[in-house]
């Protein structure tokens, strides 16, 4: 049986709590940022078409 390295473990332990919501909260800003531009085109694409 693989021995547990435990001062992997305990980095895991401490920067998953601090990295995870980062990557959260900078997914879920990319997320809105292309919903808006992909919003806007398709209104500037309306505007010009009618």
């Amino acid at each position: 049986m693989k021995r547990i390295n435990s001062s992997m473990f305990m980095q895991w332990v401490i920067f998953i709590p601090l990295l995870l919501p980062l990557a959260i909260v900078s997914g879920a800003f990319d997320g809105i940022k292309r919903v808006i531009a992909q919003a806007s085109a398709d209104i500037i694409e309306n505007e010009v078409v009618s």
